[in-house]
């Protein structure tokens, strides 16, 4: 995403310094999808989530990063849990389905955790501050048997 906001602004920059009468208005119009297509909206029920407030707050964060992170990491905890128990824990923490089905599209298609949280512009030591508070937030409303299903799924 930077990446492409920095061509944009090299583009208008170069646009600029050849033209006599440049239209800034004009060149922010025409840039405006791009900026859109590269940085999606994020659902503002996800940004009040108690779990993305702690983990932009926290870890100073975008909420784009915050949600593609946690749903990573929800994503791998998933892959070590028997599907009974996740389906559980969707029944508990019903915002789970919720985080997960809020990422970029084929992100979680993409690679493991670690080149998942890279996509986000993130590094991949992120990972470890991430997973206590998600771990915290999940076990907080989940009984007691689950936040130790939850517990050994996040040490795999």
């Amino acid at each position: 995403m930077k990446r492409t906001l920095s061509i944009v602004a090299v583009s208008i920059t170069l646009l600029a310094s050849n033209a006599s009468a440049f239209d800034f208005g004009s060149a922010m119009q025409a840039v405006a999808p791009v900026a859109t297509a590269v940085a999606p909206t994020v659902d503002t029920k996800l940004v009040s989530n108690p779990l993305i407030k702690t983990l932009t707050t926290s870890l100073g964060v975008t909420p784009t990063q915050a949600i593609g992170g946690t749903a990573a990491i929800l994503n791998d905890t998933k892959a070590s849990m028997k599907p009974s128990d996740f389906k559980t824990l969707t029944k508990q923490v019903p915002q789970v389905n919720s985080l997960l089905s809020a990422v970029p599209a084929g992100m979680l298609s993409t690679g493991d955790v670690g080149s998942q949280f890279s996509l986000l512009g993130m590094d991949s030591s992120m990972i470890a501050k991430f997973s206590p508070l998600i771990l915290q937030y999940l076990q907080s409303g989940a009984t007691p048997g689950m936040d130790k299903i939850l517990a050994a799924a996040f040490a795999q």
